[in-house]
């Protein structure tokens, strides 16, 4: 059985050149969708930077490395030659291989064997996604029987006993992370074709610890930590120079509650730079905390880059925030961000600014996300919906893992916010409640989004022409007859 290991005490002894080889792998992954961009494995592209220092020669091998087109390739999930889907209530979803197949990963492991690694190091994201993890370990270990295999990132951090029961086949099972590799760039020359885009991590920590979330349980704690902007800056020149990349996505915890005025210092660095800032486009797909979106900083995103914004709204009622211990966040909040993004020259109601709007949360009202969805589509260009999925480590998770795993039997592959692992719960709130009024909210959702003029959204609330149609399809006598407003009701 594998030992887990704290990854901070880890020691990882330096060799002379050329004597010891390690493979690092970022599996494929089985679920019903997935979405590629902004996929790459950070974290093992820095342990990647970290092994290299030591004198390792390293191979690398991304089985969700995306084509020319920005695309996974996908196949119909199959066992015992049969398709493999999901059947949740009155839905069912094919699930799907996404990334390298093992076939293919296989005949890459093949062409190693001349010269067998002496380590493995395999990376395993979402903890829903532990089965391709298992796969992929299997496999290395037939075709390395003498390797030593090392598996880390989300799953194991959060789940470490189940890794160690169920990835029988390795041998260290990684708890939190290498702290020595947490500072260094992303190693993106293991690419065979260079990639197009680069991720950016500056800091680590968030003193908040609201209920859904797990960045507490992933970084030991609520400790702040920060990279130099100088050294942050330096990664974006050396990547703009060797691979041509301009496009950078920070994935932080909480970047502007850190300490010295942290990412408004990066940014400033990147505006003093000529050479950095010209044809820079850069994003925050996770969005920034709504209440230190100031208007100087949202000045100062604008300029040194920033094409769009994300802005984590999730609900306009102010009493789930007080539940979810999201004190900081509120309607208020969002809207003195959004008034500042707008006085910061980003374009109103335009897919510029996008909101998240969060559902499938236990104990939820349909009502509430509702509201908070037809706030958003008034207020922004963009909504982006964000099914809620239980993660181990969080105060939601804690609380209702009696009846995720007594009372309905859910192992980790199904605790995916797209198979509504609370559906079945939220009935109590919400009688008659189905799994396709969920997909209902989320076409309704698109929908809202693609409405556009030049550009620009159309608000179903307002009393122009196109909003007054909308209202009179929605009462007319074949909507009020439908399937989806006998559901509404």
């Amino acid at each position: 059985m594998a030992e887990i290991q704290d990854e901070h005490t880890y020691p990882i002894p330096s060799y002379a050149k050329g004597t010891r080889r390690a493979l690092l792998i970022n599996p494929p992954v089985y679920d019903a969708q997935y979405w590629a961009r902004w996929s790459q494995p950070a974290g093992l592209l820095r342990i990647a930077a970290l092994l290299g220092t030591k004198g390792y020669d390293l191979q690398f091998i991304d089985c969700m490395e995306t084509n020319a087109q920005g695309l996974v390739p996908k196949r119909k999930r199959r066992v015992d030659g049969k398709d493999v889907t999901i059947k949740r209530d009155d839905i069912e979803k094919p699930l799907y291989d996404f990334g390298m197949p093992l076939e293919t990963l296989r005949q890459r492991l093949d062409e190693c064997r001349d010269d067998p690694p002496h380590e493995v190091w395999i990376t395993s994201v979402m903890t829903y996604w532990w089965q391709s993890t298992c796969d992929v370990v299997n496999l290395v270990r037939s075709a390395f029987p003498l390797a030593t295999i090392l598996v880390g990132g989300i799953y194991p951090t959060l789940a470490p006993e189940h890794a160690r029961e169920n990835l029988p086949n390795a041998d260290v099972i990684f708890k939190g992370e290498i702290s020595a590799a947490s500072d260094l760039p992303t190693d993106l020359s293991l690419y065979r074709r260079s990639p197009t885009y680069a991720i950016l991590t500056t800091s680590r920590g968030c003193p908040w610890d609201c209920v859904y979330c797990a960045a507490r349980a992933l970084n030991g704690g609520p400790k702040l930590r920060q990279r130099q902007a100088e050294d942050v800056v330096a990664e974006m020149e050396e990547k703009r120079v060797r691979f041509g990349i301009r496009r950078f996505g920070f994935y932080e915890d909480n970047a502007l509650i850190a300490k010295d005025r942290h990412f408004e210092r990066i940014l400033e660095e990147v505006i003093e730079r000529n050479s950095i800032r010209r044809g820079l486009q850069l994003y925050a797909p996770e969005g920034f905390e709504t209440r230190l979106l100031t208007p100087d900083l949202l000045v100062k995103m604008r300029m040194a880059g920033f094409e769009k914004i994300h802005l984590p709204l999730e609900t306009v009622k102010n009493d789930n925030n007080r539940k979810w211990n999201r004190r900081h966040s509120s309607v208020q909040s969002f809207e003195a961000a959004l008034r500042a993004a707008v006085a910061a020259g980003f374009t109103e109601r335009s897919e510029e600014i996008n909101a998240f709007v969060l559902f499938g949360l236990p104990g939820e009202d349909i009502d509430d996300v509702v509201d908070s969805m037809l706030y958003a589509h008034a207020t922004v260009g963009s909504i982006v919906p964000m099914l809620f999925t239980p993660v181990p480590g969080t105060q939601v998770f804690r609380q209702h893992e009696s009846y995720l795993r007594t009372e309905m039997g859910f192992d980790l592959h199904h605790l995916n916010g797209k198979f509504l692992p609370f559906l079945e719960y939220n009935r109590g709130r919400n009688p008659g409640l189905h799994a396709s009024d969920y997909l209902e909210l989320e076409g309704l959702m698109a929908i809202l989004n693609q409405g556009k003029i030049f550009s620009r959204s159309v608000s179903i609330c307002d009393d122009r022409s196109p909003a007054a149609d909308f209202r009179a399809v929605l009462l007319s006598e074949d909507y009020l007859s439908s399937r989806a407003y006998r559901r509404a009701v």
